[in-house]
């Protein structure tokens, strides 16, 4: 594999030294600069540009759990991608420096390789024709011998085997199940289904009915980056559990997703993040935002990230006005934070009164690199300077996990801020508040750190408290989740229709809950119910996105009994990734 990645970067060379080998150029160039000035260079940045990606998808690797991949790809391309990553000025200038080294490195090769001669000597040694060949069967050897063990491993579910694979980017696994088949060897056909995303939308069902509503209810919308269940505590958040207590709490809440796209999909359109695409394609906001805009709901919307990254301005806030979207600028992130809570506010105060509103605010205190003040520091000693290039994640996760404490503990301040000033302008009587994350974040629990690289407890449990003027104070302790919210909310809103019609949820507030649910990432999902967690790839080929958890993320030994005794909820999931298709 490491020929392989060599050879375009190779093959180009070659090109660009045959284009400058023919007469036309070479008689262009003469006179002005020898070829070697123009080659040199090309051969230093195309042999650093293989040892950057290497080290690129290594470190993405080691760190996330993926390679390079299409969530990657456009995480760089889209304008603010870069920055939710959180890496703060010294993790860039690090990575800049490993760059520069890199570079330098081939730099130095190449002047040995052309100022000694011994080099040369050796070279010219090395490379005659016997050699070559011999060389040339090895390699072919070693890559037949890989294949079969890969295709053996597979035929008897070789778990490391496997595991390891997945270790190499753009990693071509071969597998000859069929012949082993006419061979006579019993071949166990693969109990997990496979399930494929969405793309051309049918939404919703059917057309929407409402009726009027004699109080409509103003709507106070907080979302926090990466704040898990577990952080709601009256050590790190003590205001906004006071609060809780006079709200609706539901204590076994499941985000959508384990990172931000999905997870506010699944929270605003109730419906599976394999449908993300689709929706994205054909810029189709969610019902419930147009319930809110056609019942005249004065709209303003805050994040502390980018409403272009991930494209929620073209998805769930496809139908606001930009000017109406607002996105903070301020570093550090705290300090954006507290500048959009006084926006908010002062949206509130200068409101039209005689018209509902709805906003929407999008924190990044919780999200790595951590941000908060020395006023919110509840867990001593923390990381006070995390940098992604030189941490050590065994030395150093306790020392992180407490500086994400810190974070937290500045979220609930900036909570703090907008509840009180609703309590003192007498606005808690006729406005509902939501306040969640939009996924969880785990600090080495079950084997990662931070989301998007698995579907653990830590991952994908967030605080959930929704307070809805008029209802009783109550903890829910069976399981709900992102997807419920539009089914909760538009009932409140004057929808009558019932939530399949626009959702896979339930209402929350209701006495139905809900026995499974569906939890997306980029390219696989996991369902949960009461008692397992399995994992399936959405679309191509995945080790490590196909396995069978307890709920609580301890292996299963038997996963193909397991899926034995779900295997008609499958078939019904399948469906319900159809279900809003043509």
């Amino acid at each position: 594999y490491s020929l392989i990645y060599l050879l375009p970067f190779v093959l180009l060379l070659f090109a660009i030294l045959g284009l400058l080998r023919l007469r036309p150029v070479a008689a262009f160039l003469a006179p002005r600069l020898r070829p070697a000035w123009i080659l040199f260079p090309c051969m230093v940045a195309a042999m650093a540009a293989v040892q950057v990606l290497i080290f690129a998808d290594r470190f993405i690797f080691h760190l996330y759990g993926f390679h390079l991949n299409g969530f990657v790809w456009n995480l760089v391309v889209t304008r603010g991608g870069i920055e939710s990553l959180g890496g703060g000025t010294s993790t860039n200038v690090s990575f800049a420096l490993i760059v520069a080294g890199l570079v330098a490195v081939q730099a130095v090769l190449l002047a040995l390789v052309v100022r000694a001669g011994a080099v040369g000597r050796l070279v010219d040694r090395a490379l005659t024709r016997r050699k070559v060949i011999a060389f040339s069967l090895l390699m072919v050897a070693a890559g037949a011998y890989e294949r079969i063990t890969y295709g053996y491993s597979s035929l008897r579910g070789n778990a490391p085997v496997l595991a390891a694979a997945e270790a190499f980017p753009f990693y071509l696994p071969t597998t000859f199940s069929t012949f082993a088949r006419r061979l006579g060897f019993k071949v166990e056909d693969d109990p997990a289904p496979r399930i494929k995303m969405a793309s051309t939308i049918r939404y919703p069902l059917k057309p929407i009915r409402r009726e009027p509503v004699a109080r409509p209810l103003n709507i106070v919308w907080l979302v926090s980056e990466s704040l898990r269940a577990d952080a709601l505590n009256p050590e790190i958040m003590p205001r906004t559990c006071e609060f809780a207590k006079d709200a609706a709490t539901f204590t076994r809440h499941y985000s959508g997703g384990n990172g931000t796209r999905m997870a506010m999909f699944s929270m605003f359109y109730g419906l599976y993040g394999t449908y993300w695409f689709g929706f994205l394609n054909e810029r189709r906001g969610p019902v419930l935002m147009d319930a809110i805009i056609d019942s005249n709901y004065q709209v303003e919307l805050f994040t502390s990230a980018k409403f272009t990254y991930p494209e929620f301005d073209k998805t769930l806030f496809a139908r606001v006005p930009a000017d109406r979207l607002h996105e903070g600028e301020a570093q550090p992130k705290w300090r954006r934070d507290r500048e959009n809570v006084q926006l908010l506010l002062d949206f509130i105060e200068k409101r039209d009164p005689a018209r509902p509103f709805m906003t929407f605010l999008f924190f990044e205190s919780a999200h790595a690199n951590y941000y908060f003040t020395q006023e919110n520091v509840v867990r001593r000693p923390y990381c006070e300077d995390l940098n992604y290039a030189t941490m050590d994640l065994a030395r150093d996760i306790g020392l992180i996990k407490a500086r994400y404490d810190n974070a937290c503990n500045h979220l609930d301040t900036q909570y703090a801020r907008i509840l009180d000033y609703l309590k003192q302008r007498g606005l808690l009587d006729s406005t509902i508040v939501l306040i969640t994350g939009d996924h969880g974040e785990e600090f080495m629990e079950k084997g990662h750190w931070g989301h998007n690289n698995g579907y653990t407890e830590e991952q994908t449990l967030v605080p959930m408290v929704l307070r809805v003027p008029g209802r009783a104070p109550v903890r829910v302790d069976r399981m709900t989740s992102h997807l419920d919210i539009p089914a909760t909310l538009l009932p409140l809103l004057g929808v009558t229709n019932p939530p399949e019609d626009y959702s896979f949820g339930h209402d929350m507030l209701g006495a139905a809950g809900r026995e499974f649910t569906l939890i997306c990432d980029w390219d696989s999902l996991c369902y949960v119910d009461g008692a397992h967690k399995a994992t399936f790839p959405v679309s191509g080929y995945s080790w490590r996105d196909r396995r069978v958890t307890t709920r609580d993320d301890r292996p299963v030994p038997n996963p193909a009994e397991f899926y034995q005794t779900v295997r008609n909820r499958m078939v019904d999931l399948i469906r319900q990734m159809k279900a809003f298709t043509n």
